[in-house]
């Protein structure tokens, strides 16, 4: 048997491992999907267009070629963090691609209000250059939603009043704040958080909240400079505020995945008659879930307070599905502690009968906790899709 058991175990814990392996520690805000300055990474090519520019023009991806850009969601009306992005990139990045190629581009979410001559109006006076920074509208809000999250693979939706409540328009359009970088072929060279309350979490004064800003912002334009083959000057980094990588979810993982191995082989044995090797693994697997929970208390508690949490950045029906996992995954994993902790009370005072009764309850929930603690682990780490 404990020859079985370790080899279970390794086969299980082995994808968790081949698909968690971290990449460098980066600035404040970026990722695996927000490469250095010089990475020849890229991320798919971005779908052909055909948008209207503020000055009235017809603007298509062939326009583009030659140039690297930065990608823009925004809306005029926009109570969100595009007034304050817009602002950033105006005295952070506007002036910087004076004599070059690079140009920013802001992709309106909201065309029934952001006509052509409106977003002139907003451009004008914000003192943009409109060589250097285009502002594009559609006809069609979902053939932009469509651009932004299939093309872009940047969130953005219309939130849809429910039970007669109203929404604030200023807010009633969401959107990924994870910019993304095109370079000059038409291909997405990564992803940059611009929102400035991702990008300083957990920063504590006003002069390091600058720093981070600066420094996430004088990546960017290190990027885009990288891409037009213009000299740059690396991004400085932040000493002890960068997000660290934490081995604690694939420790979690593990932890869910010994207990659902020991309860399975638990089952096993019981169903043998072989009630020691049952009382044993039964045991173990208790003190492997108990030891996920001290770990995950910890995580939550001490890691994701300090940093914010992982967001799951898949869309539509796959972030439906994750959400419903993750929700009847902590509601049974409260359900079942007390339950657990009854049956083997039970099993304790040798009450057999009442034990049976209430293991043929407690266990299958067990089990699915269990495993669904590795799934959730896998969709939102392994395999979360890029923002």
């Amino acid at each position: 048997m404990p020859k079985l058991l370790a080899t279970t175990l390794v086969l299980l814990c082995a994808p968790l491992v081949s698909g968690a392996t971290p990449g460098p520690q980066e600035w404040i805000g970026s990722s695996t999907a927000a490469p250095d300055p010089s990475s020849a990474e890229r991320f798919g090519e971005v779908p052909d267009f055909s948008f209207t520019e503020a000055d009235g023009r017809t603007v298509t991806r062939a326009d583009l070629l030659g140039s690297p850009w930065l990608a823009v969601p925004f809306f005029v009306k926009c109570t969100g963090p595009c007034p304050s992005i817009t602002t950033d990139l105006r005295t952070r990045l506007h002036d910087a691609l004076t004599g070059t190629v690079i140009r920013i581009v802001s992709l309106s979410l909201d065309p029934t209000l952001d006509t052509p001559v409106e977003l002139a109006e907003y451009r004008e006076l914000r003192h943009i250059d409109p060589a250097r920074w285009w502002f594009l509208t559609s006809d069609d809000e979902a053939r932009m939603q469509r651009f932004l999250t299939e093309g872009l693979k940047v969130p953005a939706q219309r939130a849809a009043a429910q039970d007669g409540a109203t929404v604030e328009y200023g807010l009633s359009i969401t959107h990924g704040t994870r910019m993304p970088v095109i370079d000059s072929e038409g291909r997405i060279a990564g992803w940059y958080e611009l929102a400035a309350p991702t990008i300083v979490k957990g920063v504590p004064d006003s002069a390091q909240h600058e720093a981070a800003i600066a420094a996430h912002y004088a990546l960017v334009q290190a990027r885009l400079m990288a891409l037009a083959g213009r000299p740059y000057e690396r991004a400085p980094t932040l000493a002890g505020n960068a997000r660290p990588y934490s081995p604690l979810p694939l420790v979690n993982a593990c932890l869910n995945g010994t207990a659902f191995v020991l309860l399975v082989l638990g089952l096993v044995a019981i169903k043998r008659g072989r009630r020691e090797r049952h009382e044993l693994l039964m045991k173990l697997a208790f003190a492997a879930s108990a030891a996920f929970l001290a770990s995950y208390l910890y995580y939550h508690g001490v890691v994701q307070r300090q940093y914010g949490p992982t967001r799951y950045n898949g869309v539509g029906f796959a972030r439906t599905a994750y959400y419903v996992l993750l929700v009847t995954h902590v509601i049974l994993a409260v359900v079942n502690l007390p339950m657990v902790l009854r049956t083997f009370w039970l099993a304790h005072k040798a009450r057999w009968d009442a034990h049976r009764r209430l293991a043929k309850l407690t266990l299958p929930i067990w089990l699915y906790v269990s495993i669904t603690g590795v799934i959730v682990y896998l969709v939102l780490y392994p395999f979360n899709p890029a923002p």
